[in-house]
Protein backbone atom coordinates (compact mmCIF):
# COMPACT_ATOMS: atom_id res chain seq x y z
CA UNK A 1 0.00 0.00 0.00
CA UNK A 2 1.07 3.58 -0.63
CA UNK A 3 0.26 6.46 1.72
CA UNK A 4 1.14 9.85 0.26
CA UNK A 5 1.53 13.00 2.31
CA UNK A 6 0.96 15.67 -0.30
CA UNK A 7 0.32 19.40 -0.62
CA UNK A 8 1.52 21.95 -3.16
CA UNK A 9 2.39 24.23 -0.23
CA UNK A 10 5.43 23.77 1.97
CA UNK A 11 5.58 24.25 5.72
CA UNK A 12 2.33 22.44 6.53
CA UNK A 13 3.95 19.68 8.59
CA UNK A 14 3.95 16.85 6.04
CA UNK A 15 7.37 15.54 7.05
CA UNK A 16 6.79 15.63 10.80
CA UNK A 17 3.48 13.80 10.55
CA UNK A 18 4.78 11.32 7.95
CA UNK A 19 7.78 10.38 10.11
CA UNK A 20 5.75 9.88 13.27
CA UNK A 21 3.09 7.95 11.36
CA UNK A 22 5.72 5.67 9.80
CA UNK A 23 7.25 4.67 13.12
CA UNK A 24 3.83 4.26 14.75
CA UNK A 25 2.48 1.93 12.06
CA UNK A 26 5.58 0.03 10.89
CA UNK A 27 5.02 -3.10 12.97
CA UNK A 28 1.76 -3.81 11.17
CA UNK A 29 3.59 -4.42 7.87
CA UNK A 30 6.22 -6.85 6.60
CA UNK A 31 8.06 -4.13 4.71
CA UNK A 32 7.76 -0.42 5.56
CA UNK A 33 9.69 2.32 3.76
CA UNK A 34 9.70 6.09 3.34
CA UNK A 35 10.25 7.79 -0.02
CA UNK A 36 11.52 11.30 0.71
CA UNK A 37 10.64 13.66 -2.15
CA UNK A 38 10.86 16.80 -0.03
CA UNK A 39 13.69 19.13 -1.07
CA UNK A 40 14.65 19.56 2.60
CA UNK A 41 14.92 15.75 3.02
CA UNK A 42 13.59 15.88 6.57
CA UNK A 43 13.00 12.11 6.69
CA UNK A 44 16.54 11.36 5.50
CA UNK A 45 17.98 13.75 8.09
CA UNK A 46 15.82 12.16 10.79
CA UNK A 47 17.29 8.76 9.88
CA UNK A 48 20.79 10.19 10.16
CA UNK A 49 20.01 11.56 13.62
CA UNK A 50 18.75 8.15 14.71
CA UNK A 51 21.78 6.35 13.31
CA UNK A 52 24.01 8.77 15.21
CA UNK A 53 22.25 7.73 18.43
CA UNK A 54 22.28 4.00 17.49
CA UNK A 55 18.47 3.97 17.27
CA UNK A 56 16.54 1.67 14.88
CA UNK A 57 15.54 3.21 11.58
CA UNK A 58 13.03 2.68 8.79
CA UNK A 59 14.32 2.28 5.23
CA UNK A 60 14.31 5.77 3.71
CA UNK A 61 15.24 6.61 0.11
CA UNK A 62 15.15 9.51 -2.35
CA UNK A 63 14.12 9.36 -6.01
CA UNK A 64 17.81 9.17 -6.96
CA UNK A 65 18.18 5.86 -5.10
CA UNK A 66 15.45 3.97 -6.96
CA UNK A 67 13.71 3.13 -10.20
CA UNK A 68 10.47 4.96 -9.40
CA UNK A 69 8.12 2.75 -11.42
CA UNK A 70 9.47 -0.51 -10.03
CA UNK A 71 9.64 0.85 -6.49
CA UNK A 72 6.02 2.04 -6.50
CA UNK A 73 4.85 -1.24 -8.04
CA UNK A 74 6.39 -3.19 -5.15
CA UNK A 75 4.05 -1.45 -2.71
CA UNK A 76 0.99 -0.55 -4.77
CA UNK A 77 -2.16 -2.33 -3.51
CA UNK A 78 -0.06 -4.87 -1.55
CA UNK A 79 -1.54 -4.99 1.95
CA UNK A 80 1.53 -6.66 3.44
CA UNK A 81 3.89 -3.81 2.47
CA UNK A 82 3.64 -0.08 3.15
CA UNK A 83 5.32 2.84 1.42
CA UNK A 84 4.99 6.30 2.95
CA UNK A 85 5.77 9.14 0.55
CA UNK A 86 6.71 12.57 1.84
CA UNK A 87 6.17 14.70 -1.25
CA UNK A 88 7.68 18.08 -1.95
CA UNK A 89 5.75 21.28 -1.31
CA UNK A 90 5.42 22.07 -5.01
CA UNK A 91 3.75 20.77 -8.15
CA UNK A 92 5.91 18.51 -10.33
CA UNK A 93 5.72 15.45 -12.56
CA UNK A 94 7.03 13.12 -9.85
CA UNK A 95 4.60 14.49 -7.27
CA UNK A 96 1.72 14.01 -9.72
CA UNK A 97 2.89 10.44 -10.37
CA UNK A 98 2.73 9.85 -6.63
CA UNK A 99 -0.80 11.31 -6.55
CA UNK A 100 -1.92 8.84 -9.20
CA UNK A 101 -0.28 5.79 -7.61
CA UNK A 102 -1.20 6.42 -3.98
CA UNK A 103 -3.79 4.25 -2.27
CA UNK A 104 -4.44 7.04 0.26
CA UNK A 105 -3.51 10.73 0.08
CA UNK A 106 -3.19 12.86 3.22
CA UNK A 107 -2.96 16.64 3.17
CA UNK A 108 -2.04 18.40 6.44
CA UNK A 109 -3.54 21.88 6.71
CA UNK A 110 -3.36 24.61 9.36
CA UNK A 111 -6.13 27.07 10.13
CA UNK A 112 -4.73 30.35 8.79
CA UNK A 113 -6.13 32.12 5.72
CA UNK A 114 -2.95 31.44 3.76
CA UNK A 115 -3.42 27.73 4.46
CA UNK A 116 -6.93 27.92 2.97
CA UNK A 117 -5.54 29.62 -0.15
CA UNK A 118 -2.99 26.81 -0.42
CA UNK A 119 -5.71 24.21 -0.08
CA UNK A 120 -7.69 25.90 -2.86
CA UNK A 121 -4.67 25.66 -5.16
CA UNK A 122 -4.17 22.01 -4.25
CA UNK A 123 -7.82 21.33 -5.02
CA UNK A 124 -7.20 22.60 -8.57
CA UNK A 125 -4.25 20.18 -8.94
CA UNK A 126 -6.48 17.29 -7.84
CA UNK A 127 -9.24 18.44 -10.20
CA UNK A 128 -6.89 18.79 -13.20
CA UNK A 129 -5.26 15.40 -12.56
CA UNK A 130 -8.66 13.73 -12.08
CA UNK A 131 -10.03 15.14 -15.33
CA UNK A 132 -6.88 14.38 -17.34
CA UNK A 133 -6.87 10.73 -16.23
CA UNK A 134 -10.65 10.29 -15.99
CA UNK A 135 -10.36 9.06 -12.40
CA UNK A 136 -11.35 10.61 -9.07
CA UNK A 137 -8.36 11.66 -6.99
CA UNK A 138 -9.41 12.66 -3.49
CA UNK A 139 -7.33 13.64 -0.48
CA UNK A 140 -7.90 13.15 3.23
CA UNK A 141 -7.44 16.52 4.91
CA UNK A 142 -5.70 16.46 8.29
CA UNK A 143 -6.09 19.53 10.49
CA UNK A 144 -2.55 19.97 11.76
CA UNK A 145 -0.59 22.27 14.08
CA UNK A 146 -3.88 23.70 15.34
CA UNK A 147 -3.99 26.29 18.12
CA UNK A 148 -6.60 25.02 20.57
CA UNK A 149 -7.66 28.61 21.31
CA UNK A 150 -8.74 29.26 17.69
CA UNK A 151 -12.10 27.50 17.92
CA UNK A 152 -13.93 29.86 15.55
CA UNK A 153 -11.28 29.59 12.80
CA UNK A 154 -11.17 25.82 13.25
CA UNK A 155 -14.94 25.60 12.79
CA UNK A 156 -14.81 27.76 9.63
CA UNK A 157 -12.06 25.60 8.10
CA UNK A 158 -13.95 22.39 8.85
CA UNK A 159 -17.04 23.81 7.15
CA UNK A 160 -15.02 24.88 4.10
CA UNK A 161 -13.53 21.39 3.71
CA UNK A 162 -16.87 19.67 4.15
CA UNK A 163 -18.35 21.88 1.41
CA UNK A 164 -15.84 20.39 -1.10
CA UNK A 165 -16.61 16.64 -0.86
CA UNK A 166 -15.58 15.88 -4.45
CA UNK A 167 -11.89 16.27 -3.67
CA UNK A 168 -11.64 16.54 0.14
CA UNK A 169 -12.44 14.15 2.96
CA UNK A 170 -12.01 15.67 6.42
CA UNK A 171 -10.31 13.26 8.81
CA UNK A 172 -11.72 12.90 12.32
CA UNK A 173 -8.32 13.33 13.97
CA UNK A 174 -6.93 16.79 14.68
CA UNK A 175 -3.26 17.32 15.54
CA UNK A 176 -2.75 20.34 17.78
CA UNK A 177 0.29 22.56 18.14
CA UNK A 178 2.60 20.72 20.55
CA UNK A 179 6.21 21.45 21.54
CA UNK A 180 6.89 17.69 21.52
CA UNK A 181 6.93 17.62 17.70
CA UNK A 182 9.78 20.09 17.38
CA UNK A 183 11.70 18.94 20.45
CA UNK A 184 11.56 15.25 19.59
CA UNK A 185 12.77 15.68 15.99
CA UNK A 186 15.96 17.41 17.12
CA UNK A 187 16.80 14.36 19.23
CA UNK A 188 16.00 11.88 16.46
CA UNK A 189 12.98 10.65 18.39
CA UNK A 190 9.32 10.19 17.58
CA UNK A 191 6.85 11.95 19.88
CA UNK A 192 6.03 8.57 21.40
CA UNK A 193 9.68 7.91 22.24
CA UNK A 194 10.15 11.47 23.48
CA UNK A 195 7.12 11.63 25.77
CA UNK A 196 5.08 8.44 26.16
CA UNK A 197 2.43 10.22 28.22
CA UNK A 198 2.21 13.34 26.06
CA UNK A 199 -0.82 14.56 24.15
CA UNK A 200 1.13 14.61 20.88
CA UNK A 201 1.77 10.86 20.96
CA UNK A 202 -1.90 10.21 21.80
CA UNK A 203 -2.99 12.25 18.78
CA UNK A 204 -0.53 10.46 16.47
CA UNK A 205 -1.83 7.13 17.78
CA UNK A 206 -5.43 8.11 16.98
CA UNK A 207 -4.40 9.42 13.56
CA UNK A 208 -2.58 6.16 12.80
CA UNK A 209 -5.63 4.12 13.80
CA UNK A 210 -7.84 6.18 11.49
CA UNK A 211 -5.53 5.78 8.48
CA UNK A 212 -4.97 2.06 9.15
CA UNK A 213 -8.73 1.59 9.10
CA UNK A 214 -8.96 3.40 5.75
CA UNK A 215 -6.16 1.23 4.34
CA UNK A 216 -8.07 -1.91 5.24
CA UNK A 217 -11.51 -0.88 3.98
Amino acid sequence: MIVLFSHQKGGVGKSTVAINFAYQIQKKYKDTAILDLDSQHSAILFNQLRKGESLPTIKCVTQNDINLGEFLSHYKADKSNLLIIDSGGYDSDINRTALIKADIIITPVGISQIEIFGLQKFRKILKDASEALDIKIKTNVLLNNVDSRSKSKLKDLKEYIKEKPNYFNLLNTTLYSRADYKNSYGDGLTVKEYNKKGQAQEEIKEFTKEIYKLLNN
